[in-house]
C-alpha cells in the first residue's frame, strides 16, 4: 500500500513536472509570436495630420488618403501660406516647411524665403479668400481659387483673381507638401507644366 501511495505520488509528480513544462513552451511560444509583432509593427509608426479645424470627415489608410482630407489640408496650408503679415511671414513659413516634401524642402524654402524677403522689405500683408476648391484625387492636388488682398502698410494695394495649386505626397503615413504655385482658373493644375517637367 505504501509502495502503491508512492508510485501515485511519483506518477502525478511526473504530470505536474510535464504540464509545467507545456505551460513553460506555451508562455516562450507566445512571447515570441508577441515580440515578432512588436518587431513587424516598429516601422509601422504612423503620423496623421490634421488641420487645425475639421469641417468634414475623412479617412486616410496605408497608401492613400480621401479627396475630403486633401481638401481640408490644402486649406490650411494656402493659409499658411498666403494670409501672411510682414512680422508673422517667418513663423509662417517655419510652419509650412515643416511638412515639406524632402526631396522638394529646398526648393520650396527658397520660394517662400524669397517672398517673405518681398513682403518684409514692403510693409506688405496678403489674405486669400477662398471661393472655389478643385481636388485632384488621383494626383494628391488641390486647386484653390478666390480672391488675393494685399495691403502696404495700412493702405489696402487692391485685390485680384488668383488660382493656387498645391501638390501632395503621401509617403509613410504622412501628408507631404511637394509643389506649391500659382496657376489660373483655366487651367488651375498647370497640367502644362507637369507635361513639360516629364
Amino acid at each position: 500500500m505504501l509502495f502503491n501511495k508512492y508510485t501515485d505520488a511519483q506518477a502525478n509528480t511526473k504530470q505536474e513536472i510535464l504540464f509545467m513544462r507545456l505551460l513553460l513552451a506555451g508562455s516562450v511560444l507566445i512571447i515570441v509570436l508577441e515580440s515578432m509583432a512588436i518587431l513587424n509593427l516598429q516601422g509601422e509608426a504612423r503620423t496623421v495630420l490634421v488641420p487645425p479645424q475639421i469641417k468634414q470627415s475623412f479617412w486616410v489608410s496605408n497608401n492613400a488618403v480621401s479627396k475630403e482630407y486633401l481638401e481640408e489640408m490644402a486649406y490650411w496650408y494656402a493659409g499658411l501660406a498666403l494670409n501672411v503679415t510682414p512680422t508673422g511671414i517667418v513663423y509662417q513659413n517655419e510652419l509650412f516647411l515643416k511638412y515639406a516634401l524632402p526631396s522638394e524642402f529646398g526648393r520650396l524654402s527658397q520660394e517662400m524665403a524669397s517672398r517673405s524677403d518681398f513682403l518684409k522689405r514692403n510693409q506688405t500683408s496678403s489674405q486669400f479668400s477662398v471661393q472655389d476648391i478643385t481636388v485632384d484625387e488621383k494626383h494628391l492636388r488641390v486647386a484653390l481659387s478666390g480672391k488675393l488682398y494685399t495691403w502696404v502698410a495700412d493702405k489696402r494695394a487692391g485685390d485680384r483673381d488668383a488660382t493656387f495649386m498645391i501638390g501632395f505626397n503621401y509617403l509613410n503615413g504622412k501628408l507631404y507638401v511637394s509643389d506649391f504655385r500659382e496657376t489660373t482658373r483655366q487651367n488651375p493644375m498647370d497640367d502644362d507644366a507637369d507635361a513639360a517637367k516629364s
